[in-house]
């Protein structure tokens, strides 16, 4: 039997050098110099710091004497936006690492030094342009997507599934496989971009926060599901990515080096198109749910998904409308589309681990029935698509690749 043929890596790791490490000082001499640290000397005099002594009203305190009132859903971000001097981040892009929109900054601190502290590459100041990262109703979204979380160990009747014939069973387990294999990729896929965002977009880090929450509770929940009900977890399905790691790594430059991201090319494939699939296929399991409390779990899934697709849609629209230069994002965001459009339909539309379960539970255990109403469904795949890439302005219905009827 031949050897493997041995691939060269294609990357060049310099060798490593084991080294000593540096002595540590005594203890007592670090004890020391704790006990004779400034602030420790000022502790024992009791006297307070700056953050007490600076003025209320013209120092360095932010916004004192300030007053939100709760709305009429409780204490929103667009409560407290409504008393704030700072309701909506500036086109200046912010300086300090910590900063967020509603700091003063030292008066000590230029900005000469403040670039010099702050490092912009590999922190939370490395997206700080509205263009690169906001959305317009911010506040709205993120307190819809708080709101509307649901908690499955006690919000749910688990009492009141009803068991399914084997092989429902076994087709809703499979289709719930997929979907825990789907999401979990979009929250490994997105989850390092929020460390990037400044924290002048706090509204933006918090739906992002959000929005990997709802990934992992939906997991959990379709896991819970699939082994409460008689049945267990179902069959891998390889490639499911699709191509959206390699458009996600390509995006990031691992994540090293000053490089500008490409935070709108990831928001496109998991928001836009990844997540605008699983909100269609999320309809079809709703649809084809055999069951009362399935039905309930697809439908809490439909509207995750909608809100994740709200949240693409509203970044990419608004970054082709803020971005310094339209024609080229348009042309980077195309390039996206062209090489995940024909992946994500042959593995996630023409697999017959997604599509086979589904046809079962739609057509009642009768398979060809099932793939009859797929094959009605299908256009929707690529027209809803179209008709929101419409409404962000980004036209492809010239060049779409996604078949715009079934190819089976």
């Amino acid at each position: 039997m031949a050897s493997p043929k041995h691939v060269p890596s294609p990357l060049a790791l310099p060798p490593t050098r084991r080294h000593r490490p540096l002595p540590l000082p005594p203890p007592e001499e670090v004890k020391a110099k704790l006990y004779e640290h400034s602030e420790a000397q000022r502790i024992r005099s009791g006297q307070l710091g700056e953050w007490f002594t600076t003025p209320l009203v013209g120092g360095e305190w932010t916004e004192w004497g300030k007053r939100a009132r709760p709305d009429r859903i409780g204490m929103t971000f667009m409560a407290i936006n409504r008393v704030s001097a700072n309701p909506e981040p500036t086109n200046e892009p912010a300086r300090r690492l910590m900063h967020s929109r509603y700091i003063k900054t030292h008066h000590a601190i230029d900005p000469e030094m403040e670039e010099k502290i702050a490092p912009k590459y590999g922190t939370a100041r490395e997206m700080d342009r509205r263009d690169q990262v906001w959305i317009d109703h911010a506040a709205e979204l993120a307190e819809e997507a708080l709101d509307r979380q649901i908690r499955p160990a006690r919000q749910l009747h688990w009492e009141d599934m009803t068991p399914l014939p084997d092989d429902l069973e076994r087709a809703f387990d499979q289709f719930a496989t997929y979907l825990i294999q789907a999401l979990y990729l979009c929250s490994d896929a997105s989850g390092p971009w929020n460390g990037l965002i400044h924290y002048g977009f706090a509204e933006i880090k918090s739906f992002l926060a959000y929005e990997l929450f709802d990934y992992n509770l939906m997991c959990g929940l379709l896991r819970k599901r699939v082994m409460a009900n008689g049945g267990g977890m179902g069959v891998q399905i390889d490639g499911l990515d699709a191509g959206l790691i390699e458009v996600c790594n390509e995006a990031s430059r691992g994540f090293v080096g000053e490089v500008e991201r490409e935070f709108s090319s990831v928001v496109f494939a998991i928001d836009v198109l990844f997540n605008g699939l699983l909100l269609e296929m999320a309809r079809l399991g709703s649809a084809g749910a055999r069951s009362r409390f399935d039905r309930h779990l697809m439908t809490q899934l439909v509207q995750d998904c909608a809100r994740h697709v709200a949240f693409g849609c509203r970044r990419i629209s608004f970054y082709l409308r803020n971005c310094p230069d339209r024609e080229e994002a348009a042309v980077k965001l195309h390039l996206v589309a062209d090489r995940l459009e024909p992946l994500q339909t042959e593995h996630h539309l023409l697999s017959p681990k997604v599509l086979e379960p589904l046809a079962i539970l739609l057509g009642g255990s009768a398979a060809s029935q099932g793939m009859r109403v797929l094959r009605e469904f299908w256009p929707q795949f690529s027209d809803n698509y179209l008709a929101r890439l419409d409404a962000i302005g980004l036209a492809r219905r010239d060049r779409c690749l996604i078949p715009a009827e079934a190819p089976f």
